[in-house]
């Protein structure tokens, strides 16, 4: 049942056909709730890290527990747009991440639902991507985009017209991904200068 986007910091998706025992899976820890996208949860925790650390400690105890979850993502600011203002809005709400970049490496990631033929996702995080790059070295740092093993995934997550942005943590001990690492061609093309 969809419910309102409002107040979520967790973003899981279910492996296919497995809706059910991922509700069931995250349940204990917050409150979530299917959005309208097969598979695809939103939920309001205490804390993402809590979290992670507790599913951790679960599949080590019980191997093969997260066996539902194909992705779960930390959202830490959400945001409301219109196909007009989303570069901008998005642009605003990755700035902050520069901090965390420094002189590390970093790509951007945007997981589209919906607008289809509206929004191309691709093209944003190119346009972004050198956005963020520009920045730091305009402060001085030494970025690079790094495909493969970056220090920070930026993640923005649309919801028809609403978007949360996070940072996407290494996966889980005995490789249960919380990260989806599976690249495309298409992602591991180095789009920026100096990457």
């Amino acid at each position: 049942m969809e419910r309102q986007l409002e107040g979520w910091n967790v973003l899981a998706t279910a492996k296919e056909w497995r809706q059910r025992e991922l509700r069931a899976l995250l349940k204990p820890f917050g409150a979530f709730h299917w959005t309208r996208f097969l598979g695809v949860l939103v939920g309001q925790v205490p804390s993402p890290e809590a979290l992670f650390k507790e599913l951790q400690r679960k599949e080590a105890e019980h191997p093969g527990a997260l066996d539902p979850l194909a992705r779960l993502v930390p959202i830490e600011r959400t945001f409301d747009f219109t196909i007009e203002n989303f570069p901008e809005r998005l642009k605003e709400a990755i700035l902050p991440y520069t901090e965390r970049i420094g002189s590390g490496s970093f790509y951007l990631r945007i997981e589209r639902r919906g607008h289809a033929g509206e929004i191309n996702s691709h093209e944003q995080e190119v346009r972004l991507g050198e956005v963020l790059y520009e920045t730091l070295v305009a402060r001085g740092k030494s970025p690079h985009v790094n495909f493969k093993d970056p220090d920070l995934i930026i993640v923005a997550e649309i919801l028809d017209n609403v978007c949360g942005v996070g940072d996407d943590p290494p996966g889980i001990a005995n490789g249960v991904p919380l990260r989806s690492r599976a690249m495309s061609q298409r992602q591991r093309e180095r789009p920026f200068p100096n990457s």
